[in-house]
């Protein structure tokens, strides 16, 4: 049991350059697990320490433990931190989703598939979110304002907020299905993000919290189906097609 306390040592960690960053971090630290570098039962170091020991933001730092522990490669326990794991079948499932080519027919299933998930989950969020929940995503929506000028930092930051949602909803079978399917939805934002740009996520994330703190589960769940159709829309007209007000009304 001693081993699961102790705190990895940096050693093998090397900075960071601005070319494919979230790539770049999750790509090293998946090599640090699988050469023996960092080993099974050990603890990670902080996320801000990691990000001062790789070069990046805390943002980066997070998506890149997030797709480690979709991969079966690290597990998060509350209050203790995340801890380095064995190699599970969570890789088999995750390598089942593609994602090296993401079309514009494959975004539009992803908002479809997000709207049936994340309209609920929204709701959910808004009934049972404690103060450090507001607190968190406050702190996500003040990353996605403050990186409004990199496409990657931001696509990150908004797909955390959604993340954080996840979280808050209290139900691991939401959690779960985020954490399987993470670099496709990670891919899918990040495309969006490419062509519509920063505006529309930071306006109803705004509205999104505001509901939040006001445990107004109704609205909030209105706010994100808008935030989704909106988006679906916008996609379908940049796709040629007629403009659609919503996928239902």
């Amino acid at each position: 049991m001693a081993v699961r306390h102790q705190v990895l040592n940096s050693v093998s960690i090397k900075p960071i350059r601005r070319l494919n960053v979230s790539d770049q971090v999750f790509d090293q630290m998946k090599s640090l697990i699988l050469s023996g570098n960092w080993v099974s039962g050990t603890r990670l170091p902080s996320e801000n320490n990691l990000a001062s020991l790789f070069g990046v933001s805390r943002i980066t730092i997070r998506q890149g433990i997030h797709r480690l522990v979709a991969l079966g490669l690290a597990q998060t326990q509350p209050g203790e931190g995340t801890y380095i794991c064995t190699l599970s079948h969570r890789q088999s499932i995750s390598s089942l989703v593609p994602i090296a080519y993401l079309n514009d027919d494959n975004m539009l299933s992803v908002l479809e598939f997000r709207k049936a998930i994340e309209s609920y989950t929204a709701e959910l969020a808004a009934k049972k979110a404690d103060a450090d929940d507001i607190e968190k995503l406050e702190m996500t929506f003040t990353e996605m304002e403050l990186n409004k000028g990199s496409l990657e930092e931001y696509s990150e930051a908004d797909y955390c907020f959604h993340y954080e949602l996840a979280v808050i909803s209290r139900n691991s079978l939401i959690v779960e299905c985020y954490n399987l399917i993470e670099d496709l939805l990670r891919t899918a934002m990040r495309n969006i993000v490419e062509k519509r740009g920063h505006s529309q996520g930071l306006y109803y994330h705004r509205l999104i919290i505001d509901k939040i703190i006001s445990k107004d589960t109704e609205g909030c769940r209105l706010l994100m189906t808008r935030h989704i159709d909106d988006t679906y829309a916008d996609m379908i007209t940049r796709m040629g097609e007629h403009p659609v007000e919503a996928l239902y009304e």
